[in-house]
């Protein structure tokens, strides 16, 4: 497939186009419904009106952050923060926090021999990583996620794998790409940043991120990390 430049432009014009326009839409329309009623409306379909609204600036204002993250990681101005915290609760806390907003379910597993394990490395940055990474196996994937950890000789190894969708092999070196997203997902909502954002963010962490797919049968992400000496 030959991912021109122009298509690029085209790409990134069309996703920021969407992106932007159908919460913004949302927004518009919502407000002129509480305006028009002068707030007077019964008070379940007032709060839903509410909610409607700060879930389509919430949706506006991660795209936003996202371009943001991509443009100081490629003006080389994102900055490791190194601290020292235990990597199950910062697991854990993403989990719970996804829990409420994006995962319905327990598909999630961790692998139950991962001991407890303080290291040192940007807290953020790797937090950033597994929700990308784990939003993406879980939104392409109605089965498992496994999750498996560890830390070894101050590199820390994670792998994530999924039972879904895959990658078709023509596309492997274009999923990095800010905005790409594959044929065989593009019914699914997304805005095609998750896997660049999750790659600057290994990057600056020194690391290296390798992904394995196969169609209809699933992917598996490794991303190993150089610890910091805290």
């Amino acid at each position: 497939m030959d991912y021109s430049s122009d298509q690029n432009i085209s790409q990134i014009i069309s996703s920021l186009s969407h992106e932007l326009r159908t919460p913004l839409t949302i927004l518009s329309s919502n407000l002129q419904l509480l305006k028009s009623n002068n707030l007077d409306l019964e008070a379940t379909i007032r709060a839903e009106t509410f909610q409607l609204c700060e879930e389509a600036l919430h949706s506006v204002t991660k795209f936003l952050d996202g371009i943001h993250f991509l443009n100081l990681a490629n003006k080389q101005e994102l900055r490791k923060n190194a601290t020292v915290f235990q990597l199950d609760e910062l697991v854990e806390n993403v989990l719970n926090k996804r829990n409420t907003s994006f995962y319905q379910s327990d598909r999630i597993k961790i692998d139950p021999g991962f001991k407890q394990k303080q290291v040192c490395t940007d807290r953020d940055l790797l937090t950033k990583v597994l929700i990308h990474l784990l939003d993406n196996a879980y939104k392409f994937s109605a089965k498992e996620v496994l999750v498996k950890m560890t830390v070894e000789n101050r590199h820390l190894t994670i792998e994530i794998e999924d039972q879904g969708v895959g990658i078709p092999p023509e596309e492997t070196s274009l999923i990095f790409m800010p905005f790409y997203r594959c044929n065989n997902v593009k019914m699914l909502s997304g805005t095609g940043l998750g896997l660049s954002i999750a790659q600057k963010a290994i990057k600056c962490l020194d690391g290296e991120i390798e992904i394995t797919s196969e169609i209809k049968k699933g992917t598996k992400v490794k991303l190993k990390i150089l610890l910091d000496e805290c």
